[in-house]
């Protein structure tokens, strides 16, 4: 009987799951893990690669970034979105609507231009939902796309019987739905307010959408989802009061599970008086005291993943916000800093484990969206998507060495410790030290599974 010799083996590394930490190789075949084990007990391998003792991690699941709408190509792309992911550690994208309207035609268009041009694997949240294309959620299911982005404030708002209906066709097939939670009529009082003041200045925009505003949007969506038995996930969670209606309702048996990014945990408000229209996103940025909540709602998690929302404006887009705020898009770049942001700033300043890290970028948004345990996992027969981190490298950040299109990141200048060192998807090394090697058109479109 033949030795059975496998693709690639990476040796001499320390495997990072959300409940250990130990040392081990893992073996991979036909982009499969097939065995994870110490050296001896490794099979024979075509290549080897040696961590030298660094951390292994399943490839990063970033749930919401804005890589592809065909109407804003020149602010990202498949291309540029995906280089950047593969640089930063981030392994699967689950690609969220940014203008149009996601639905049956244009999830079909994305996958066939994902399959196109992407580095890397990919999914879709689909959205925004309204009155007028609800019927098409089943549709939608049928194309392997389970997740529903839902508005409570405009352009995209839904009345209350609307998303009554909507959480229960959702419910019916088994997805889960995205709530952008900010009430409509608080902020859209707050904004004529202010433009009748004539107030055009870069706190009118976070004056605009108040922290009351998410605080009665999320406790109106988890109300109502408990009645309906509805798993709903609030996007991008901003506040302190915020984290403990999420509690509140997870306390209570709910199926409610939230996130936040980088961007809540690292800047305050008072961050935009230095970076202006560039730190302008949608919710706003918040008190450092609604910082702590969050980083202590991912320790304890209550809050359960941290995303991006990489939306980037141009340069001379964003320009135009220091004359007038309103003028600016709201989003900023952020799908390659994600991982090293969380490692230096949360597990290398001890607010976080590498455990906690793992859960909160690997393992839970692959559960929430149906992706694991393909995704978000190091376990026999998951994708091969293996991130590796040197938790002692130190960068400084710096947009000419980042990947994104629009060409700048608001982290410029931040010096950070520890940093992915090796990105490898499905058995394949995309990114290393600095470098791609993975090619447009490798990463594939991952259904959601049932």
């Amino acid at each position: 009987m033949g030795t059975t010799v496998v693709d690639t083996v990476i040796k001499n590394g320390k495997i990072v799951t959300p409940y250990q930490t130990f040392e081990a190789g893992i073996a991979i075949d036909d982009g499969k893990i097939v065995a994870i084990a110490k050296a001896p007990r490794l099979p024979k391998a075509e290549k080897t690669i040696d961590a030298g003792g660094n951390f292994l991690l399943p490839g990063v699941i970033d749930a919401h970034p804005h890589i592809y709408d065909p109407d804003y190509t020149y602010r990202e792309d498949f291309v540029t979105g995906t280089t950047a992911a593969a640089a930063g550690g981030v392994t699967t994208i689950i690609d969220m609507p940014l203008r149009k309207p996601v639905l049956t035609e244009l999830i079909k268009e994305k996958i066939s231009v994902g399959e196109k041009n992407s580095l890397i694997d990919f999914s879709f949240h689909s959205g925004m939902i309204v009155k007028e294309n609800m019927n098409e959620i089943p549709a939608v299911v049928k194309l392997g796309v389970r997740s529903f982005k839902v508005f409570t404030c405009a352009p995209f708002e839904v009345e209350d019987e609307t998303l009554i209906q909507v959480m229960k066709t959702v419910s019916e097939c088994n997805g889960v739905l995205v709530v952008h939670a900010e009430n409509e009529n608080i902020v859209s009082q707050s904004t004529n307010k202010l433009k009748e003041q004539n107030r055009k200045d870069l706190m009118a925009h976070i004056e605009s959408r108040p922290p009351v505003a998410e605080y009665e949007a999320v406790n109106k969506a988890t109300t109502l989802a408990r009645q309906l038995g509805t798993h709903i996930h609030i996007a991008h969670l901003t506040t302190r009061r915020g984290v403990e209606l999420v509690e509140r309702a997870k306390a209570s048996g709910q199926k409610v599970t939230a996130e936040t990014c980088p961007h809540y945990l690292i800047f305050t408000k008072n961050d935009m008086l230095k970076l202006g229209p560039y730190l302008k996103m949608t919710p706003p940025l918040r008190s450092k005291d609604d910082a702590l909540a969050l980083w202590h709602g991912l320790k304890l998690g209550t809050v359960d993943i941290v995303a991006t929302d990489h939306a980037p404006g141009t340069r001379e887009e964003k320009e135009a916000g220091w004359r007038d705020i309103w003028e600016a898009p709201g989003g900023i770049p952020g799908v390659e800093t994600l991982l090293p942001l969380m490692i230096s700033e949360g597990v290398n300043k001890g607010l976080i484990s590498l455990k906690d890290l793992c859960g909160m970028l690997c393992e839970k948004p692959g559960k929430i969206f149906h992706l694991h345990p393909r995704k978000g996992a190091l376990q026999l027969d998951s994708d091969a998507d293996i991130v590796m981190i040197d938790l002692k490298k130190e960068t400084k950040i710096s947009a000419d060495k980042l990947h994104y299109k629009v060409g700048w990141t608001p982290y410029e200048g931040m010096r950070l410790k520890g940093y992915p060192v090796l990105t490898m998807v499905r058995g394949e090394v995309v990114a290393s030290y600095g470098e791609i090697f993975g090619h447009p058109g490798y990463g594939k479109f991952i259904p959601m599974s049932p």
